[in-house]
């Protein structure tokens, strides 16, 4: 007969029990506080994201309201300074009509008439437009006036030019010369024009007008 040996467990005893409970008591005190500082910081955390909202939305604003004020006086800016850049457009072509009188009568081209404004004309899809016109019975003279003269202006006014005669029936026949009038001539753009074959009006401080000649004579006008 096999002898079967018990193994009894020992009971804790109160000390340990107490022990024990301290230390889980402790531990959930800590687990608490660690729980309580979390949400403290989660609080913090919310209170700052509110504040960066509220700033954030707040200079979104004040921006909204620096940008409408600029926006405001560059227009109010770009309003004058193109009415000033009109006006001061009409000045030269004032300006510019009697002088190309005298300066392309010394030319040859004995001019007898001008016409009081720019000329505007249209044709299918082309369209053109010269600030100065003056002519006589077998010459035309053309011319671009602006107040600062940049290259892609004269290839602009060229282009255009090329249905001068297309749209303007009343001068096919005639010799038709081109010219650019401006106060003031950017990046070589004087010389430029004159090896496109422009005549280049440049006013003096005293309001006359000086003339460069084209290197090349157009054919195609």
């Amino acid at each position: 007969m096999e002898n079967s040996t018990s193994q009894v467990q020992e009971t804790p005893s109160w000390a340990e029990i107490k022990e024990i409970i301290h230390a889980t008591s402790e531990q959930m005190k800590e687990t608490d506080r660690k729980m309580q500082e979390t949400d403290r910081r989660m609080k913090e955390t919310d209170r700052k994201l509110d504040r960066l909202f509220s700033e954030t939305a707040k200079r979104r604003e004040e921006n909204d309201a620096i940008i409408k004020s600029h926006s405001e006086q560059i227009e109010r800016a770009y309003k004058l300074y193109g009415g000033f850049t009109n006006d001061f457009g009409k000045i030269i072509e004032d300006l510019c009509k009697p002088a190309a009188l005298k300066i392309f009568k010394k030319e040859g081209i004995d001019i007898d008439h001008i016409y009081e404004g720019p000329r505007h004309g249209r044709k299918d899809e082309e369209e053109i437009e010269v600030d100065v016109l003056l002519c006589n019975k077998t010459a035309a003279v053309a011319v671009e006036v602006k107040t600062t003269c940049f290259k892609k202006d004269i290839d602009y006014f060229l282009k255009q030019m090329k249905n001068f005669k297309k749209i303007f029936h009343e001068f096919e026949g005639k010799n038709v010369y081109v010219a650019i009038a401006a106060m003031r001539y950017a990046n070589g753009s004087d010389t430029y024009a004159r090896r496109k074959g422009l005549y280049v009006l440049t006013p003096t401080t005293d309001g006359i007008f000086t003339l460069g000649k084209p290197t090349v004579q157009r054919k195609e006008f």
